[in-house]
């Protein structure tokens, strides 16, 4: 196994499929500045001062609803170029919407990562993914849900937010939401054996193991019970648990497992059911 990924750091949080990508994400741009002859006094004096150009205000198109059921109740199209690593995105979200739909669009191939208002005051998550078209990004719309559209993409790449603003209500899967629970604890038995081991010293080698198998039996637990697309990675995860470095103390820096965790971490984020952290120490 491949030790020490450098994509990957074991920083303790409560969330955890966010912050693993984000840190290689979020770029700044520069700006040109456009150089002009010098002129004379007397010329300058006699022209008018520029004015800034307003900034677009975001409108949405309502849509009238049809009387045999929830439909969209505004539209609205966004483009940019490159992160926005400080600046949101406002949507015109109109009062009758009860879910945010986007089809987000690239001129050339990038990871990205969307955060809809504040995802862990809400109870939602980011999502991530690639930017290839194949999936409608979607949040519930609440109280307390905000507007601003937090966009991290690659540098350079120029997109475009197809936004749909809907009556229906974001459902959730029920079966993801019992699996990602399931699959939390997993995560945490396996994030407390290395912290408790490593970090905080409060175990030997021996109850590493220990734990570290106990994890193993969840995740092939999950595997055989998994009703849903999440069966083959609760597989995998028990396979890279059961087939770990004798090292112990690690687990989390191991590259494989990040690659069995990320698209576990992705699926349950899209039905806004984030993984989450117990932790058993520090705090």
């Amino acid at each position: 196994m491949i030790w020490g990924d450098a994509a990957d750091t074991r920083a303790r949080r409560v969330w955890s499929g966010l912050v693993l990508t984000v840190a290689a994400l979020v770029l700044t741009t520069g700006c040109v500045a456009t150089a002009t002859e010098a002129r004379s006094v007397a010329e300058a004096a006699i022209e008018p001062t520029p004015e800034a150009s307003p900034v677009p205000t975001p409108v949405s198109t309502p849509v009238v609803i049809p009387s045999d059921g929830p439909i969209i109740v505004g539209e609205q199209t966004v483009s940019g170029v490159g992160p926005r690593t400080e600046e949101r995105v406002p949507l015109a979200v109109p009062a009758a919407a009860r879910s945010v739909l986007v089809d987000l669009s690239c001129d050339a191939p990038s990871h990205f990562i969307a955060e809809l208002g504040d995802a862990m005051m809400l109870g939602q998550a980011p999502l991530s993914g690639e930017c290839d078209g194949s999936r409608t990004l979607a949040w519930p719309w609440t109280y307390g849900s905000s507007g601003m559209l937090w966009l991290s993409i690659g540098p350079e790449v120029g997109w475009t937010l197809s936004v749909t603003y809907s009556s229906e209500p974001f459902v959730q899967d029920a079966d993801l939401v019992e699996e990602c629970e399931a699959y939390s604890q997993v995560y945490s038995q396996v994030s407390n054996a290395d912290d408790g081991y490593g970090f905080y010293a409060a175990f030997g080698a021996d109850e590493w193991n220990t734990r570290v198998d106990a994890a193993a039996r969840a995740a092939a637990a999950l595997a055989d019970a998994s009703d849903t697309s999440l069966a083959d990675g609760f597989a995998a995860m028990r396979d890279v648990l059961a087939e770990r470095s004798p090292i112990p103390g690690g687990m989390t820096e191991v590259q494989e497992f990040w690659e069995v965790h990320r698209p576990i971490a992705e699926t349950c984020a899209w039905n806004h059911t984030e993984i989450a952290v117990y932790a058993e120490f520090g705090g």
